[in-house]
């Protein structure tokens, strides 16, 4: 897990001026914001109510995904959500982050292994 590193943050005018219209904390929206990205549960639920802050985030990762290697790389954990997904499993919210947590580690692991060739 990535370590919550204290960063300061540059608040546009327009962010800060919604904050004060509707007496809002900058912190509590950001933290609402984050409390509501889960990439398995919007894979498996893509037309939730509370998708936005999803939706923001694979906007972000997709221009990641332009990599030809990283596509096939990690394509077999993309075709497993999709089959989960498309199959309708009961329990396709959890097989989802099963495959997620699978594909996180193998995304650590890799990157282990580059830094040790690099040596």
């Amino acid at each position: 897990m990535m370590e919550n590193k204290t960063s300061k943050l540059d608040f546009k005018p327009d962010f800060l001026q919604a904050c004060e219209i509707f007496d809002l904390e900058p912190h509590d929206v950001l933290q609402k914001f984050i409390d509501n990205v889960c990439i398995p549960y919007f894979i498996a639920n893509p037309m939730n109510p509370d998708r936005w802050a999803n939706t923001f985030m694979v906007e972000c990762i997709l221009p990641r995904l332009e990599s030809e290697e990283l596509l096939e790389r990690y394509s077999s954990f993309f075709d497993r959500i999709t089959e989960a997904v498309l199959n309708d499993m009961e329990n396709k919210d959890q097989v989802a982050r099963q495959i997620m947590d699978e594909w996180h580690r193998a995304v650590l692991e890799n990157r282990i292994e580059d830094v040790m060739k690099n040596q």
